[in-house]
């Protein structure tokens, strides 16, 4: 808990008692006017405090029955509260009269053990909301004391489960070194312990007994057993079969059951934070208001990134450098994100980097042995562009490659095995979509052309399935307005997969939706197609998400939708930790 002082007075009064009424009470009671009761505390020697017993009647049910029943000490001028110290109780005596009381660390656990002796429900709350709220992993532990005595379960877990998201920092701490067996069996015994890997529980737990050795050899098969020894590492599992022998030993009556029970069902089962789950970020785009959203389809959940970043409303490609930087190539230049590894999510500094040396409208972007490519786009005369540019995150600069065969505007860009795969796109600003297919070989800075399309579109996208396919997914084919309504709904859901080895096509399952410019990635051994637009214009924008079940040939709405709709945006996987 924090320990800057925080003043949690509360100015709402009692229904039966109104402030002028309290207001004259207090005026009574620090003259000791029409007192009929001295409560004193614990302390002996301290002196007694005048104060109504009505009043303290109508606060507390314990002081109701203390003053009405037939209690030996109930009609003493003075009442002697053995439990509650004397500075408490001057407290409590002020919030009796005023409701006000200022709540902070060093009185929070006093007040409330005595508001909860005195059954102040309403008093005892907002101590329970002040620990919580001020809760710190130094402390969590005495949080978690504190809950368990008063019979506060929620809370108690509350506490745990902050540990248990802090597994690797709190297992360096004195605070874990203290814990007796029993706490420490209840923390690791659960599968929401935050750890890239088991290893990070056995290191903790050995620190634990290696801390007294002697005193913690009876708890030794106890802790040991929360150990899930099935995903230790190598050197780790020898480590712990070793401890696990010398426990035996120590305790030879242990022997049998700790070889037998070390490896129940329970080690066997993988905790949820193991690794990093992967997400798929969302950048850019039309439609949409330039924050990033984050999917995670493990969870599922969605969510915005935070804090959001440079706000980028234009069609984008996102490339992941090194786990942690996230680059955004847009058609004229780069941004990048440099995520902290300190943090659990997505936090660190965003900058600025080159700019293109050709500013297209509407380009293929897609990321390649670690450098980001913008192919053909619209130039500034509104005819498609044949160039392609490189960029290069170490340089910090865009440099020219081979160009394509032919002009061509969205058109949907993917790399796949060391090339880089260029599909459709609109060959002139009258939209006519072409149904080429193109490879880009870097080593030989070449275009080769492949076998055509079975169906001519651009808008388009394209993803590597997990089985090596690459997908050419929804988009639209220009055909003027008499015929578009007839077909081009159609042309935004339909599927086909090239075979990079064979050079053929295969035709696959439809969308649930039609979609044109949408993104699309692979993950987890399924495809995801996200957002995107229902028209050909790409004015009526999606936040839908389909999955698709490669085996199955099946292609489903996901229960989430993303934050907001968006078209022609970025999308990348990232590892993050869990937590």
């Amino acid at each position: 808990m924090s320990k800057r002082k925080r003043s949690d007075n509360d100015r709402s009064v009692n229904d039966y008692l109104p402030v002028a009424l309290l207001r004259e009470l207090r005026e009574l009671q620090s003259t000791g006017t029409f007192c009929d009761v001295v409560l004193k505390g614990s302390e002996e020697s301290a002196a007694g405090i005048p104060c109504h017993r009505n009043l303290l009647s109508a606060h507390s049910a314990y002081f109701r029955a203390a003053f009405t029943e037939n209690w030996k000490d109930s009609k003493q001028p003075a009442f002697q509260l053995h439990n509650i110290d004397s500075r408490t109780l001057n407290e409590l005596v002020k919030y009796f009269y005023t409701m006000e009381i200022s709540v902070n660390d060093d009185n929070v656990e006093a007040i409330l053990t005595a508001a909860q002796f005195l059954q102040l429900d309403s008093l005892a709350k907002r101590c329970w909301r002040y620990v919580e709220e001020h809760m710190r992993l130094s402390d969590s532990l005495v949080v978690h004391a504190l809950a368990s005595q008063h019979y506060n379960p929620v809370l108690a877990e509350t506490a745990l489960g902050y540990i248990r998201r802090r597994f690797p920092q709190f297992a360096h701490s004195q605070d874990f070194l203290q814990m007796d067996a029993q706490q420490l069996n209840e923390l690791i015994a659960s599968d929401e312990v935050d750890v890239e890997s088991e290893d990070q529980v056995w290191q903790a737990v050995l620190c634990w007994l290696d801390h007294d050795r002697g005193g913690r050899a009876a708890h030794a098969k106890a802790v040991l057993q929360g150990v899930r020894a099935a995903f230790l590492s190598d050197q780790c599992r020898q480590e712990y079969t070793v401890t696990v022998a010398s426990a035996a030993a120590a305790v030879p009556s242990c022997q049998s059951a700790m070889v037998s029970e070390v490896t129940d069902g329970r080690t066997e089962k993988p905790r949820h934070s193991y690794g990093a789950h992967e997400v798929i970020l969302c950048v850019g785009g039309r439609r949409c208001d330039g924050t990033v959203d984050v999917f995670s389809p493990s969870i599922p959940a969605v969510w915005r990134l935070q804090p959001p970043g440079p706000r980028i409303v234009d069609p984008c490609g996102v490339m992941v450098r090194d786990g942690s930087s996230l680059l955004i190539a847009r058609s004229y230049d780069v941004v990048t994100m440099q995520r902290d590894s300190r943090y659990v999510g997505l936090e660190g500094q965003w900058g600025r980097r080159a700019e293109a040396q050709i500013s297209r409208l509407a380009a293929g972007l897609a990321a390649l042995n670690g450098r980001m490519y913008a192919a053909g786009g619209y130039g500034a005369g509104d005819s498609p562009l044949a160039s392609v540019e490189m960029y290069d995150p170490g340089s910090d600069a865009w440099s020219a490659v081979a160009a394509l065969p032919v002009g061509l505007a969205r058109l949907a860009l993917v790399a796949c095995g060391g090339r880089l795969y260029a599909f459709g796109g609109e060959r002139n600003n009258a939209r006519d979509a072409s149904n080429w297919a193109l490879a880009y070989d870097p080593a030989a800075n070449a275009w080769s052309r492949l076998a055509d399309m079975p169906t001519a579109r651009s808008r388009c996208v394209a993803c590597v399935g997990p089985g090596g396919l690459i997908y050419v997914i929804g988009g639209y084919r220009w055909t003027g307005l008499a015929q578009q309504m007839i077909g081009n709904r159609g042309m935004g859901r339909r599927v086909e997969a090239y075979d990079p080895v064979s050079n053929q096509w295969l035709r696959k399952g439809d969308l649930v939706m039609p979609r044109s410019e949408p993104a699309s990635v692979s993950l987890d051994g399924k495809l995801y197609v996200l957002g995107g637009s229902d028209d050909e214009n790409g004015n009526g924008c999606l936040d839908s998400i389909e999955v698709y079940d490669e085996e199955a040939d099946r292609w489903e709405l996901h229960e989430c939708r993303l934050p907001q709709a968006r078209s022609a945006f970025g999308c990348a996987v990232m590892k993050l930790r869990r937590g």
